[in-house]
């Protein structure tokens, strides 16, 4: 816990003095950069990711359900620590609970018995609680092997990455083993979006573009504190008539 006060004090300490850039625009001042590593990105999806994932799609439902459980629970104390930090004191401790319910009668989260109890599953992340706190969302970026991310959902996923056990778990593993969730993750996450991601490169004129701009809209719907807007954007969006918009990801 020492080390990720320690990064958040820092990241905090860079937010405050590079303020200005952290405005709620939604310009792409690194577009040249972005692109290229957007290639390189389509490039290990189309070659690697998409066979590989079409290889995971052939395990049984109830399997790639029950590890979309184990990847989900892995996300709860992350929720949790991150609805304490925004003084969500409910929704924090629910995610506890369901914590504590599917890492036991769940089996280590294979079964989410706490959904089946009415403990409905609240996502958060740390960029959320960053908007929170007052901050923007900051400049457009590609990283190379994860993707579209602003400056604040990225260095929220630096912090979130510390909540995750199972960093603290394989850190001293050989590095196949310390990498094998994020594979994991990686595939059910390809797999389950494959016909949209597919349909959404095949179809539309420019593919940086397109998933720039879903990623943009998405992101701010999943921080938006108004609900009805949700709602109605998700109506208008993604239930498209032509169905080539892919379901918003966090």
């Amino acid at each position: 816990m020492k080390y990720i006060f320690l990064t958040i004090n820092t990241l905090l300490v860079v937010f405050f003095i590079n303020s200005y850039s952290f405005a709620m625009e939604k310009n792409d001042k690194y577009e040249e950069i972005n692109r290229s590593f957007h290639s390189f990105n389509d490039s290990i999806d189309q070659n690697i990711l998409k066979p590989s994932s079409e290889v995971y799609g052939l395990l049984p439902d109830f399997i790639e359900k029950g590890i979309t459980n184990i990847i989900s629970n892995l996300n709860e104390p992350s929720n949790f620590i991150n609805h304490l930090f925004q003084g969500e004191i409910n929704y924090s401790f629910s995610s506890l609970g369901r914590l504590a319910i599917n890492s036991t009668i769940g089996i280590v989260g294979i079964f989410d018995f706490a959904d089946r109890l009415g403990i409905k599953k609240s996502s958060t992340d740390f960029g959320q609680t960053l908007k929170s706190w007052g901050f923007g969302e900051g400049q457009y970026l590609v990283i190379p092997f994860i993707g579209p991310r602003s400056t604040r959902h990225f260095f929220g996923s630096i912090i979130d990455a510390g909540f995750n056990p199972v960093n603290y778990g394989v850190r001293d593993e050989d590095s196949i083993i310390s990498i094998s969730p994020s594979i994991i993750f990686v595939l059910s996450s390809r797999s389950s979006n494959s016909d949209a991601i597919d349909d959404l490169r095949n179809t539309s004129i420019d593919y940086y573009s397109s998933l720039k701009s879903i990623y943009l809209q998405s992101r701010g719907v999943y921080l938006s504190d108004d609900s009805e807007d949700d709602d109605e954007f998700f109506n208008d969006i993604f239930n498209d008539e032509e169905g080539i918009l892919p379901e918003a990801q966090k």
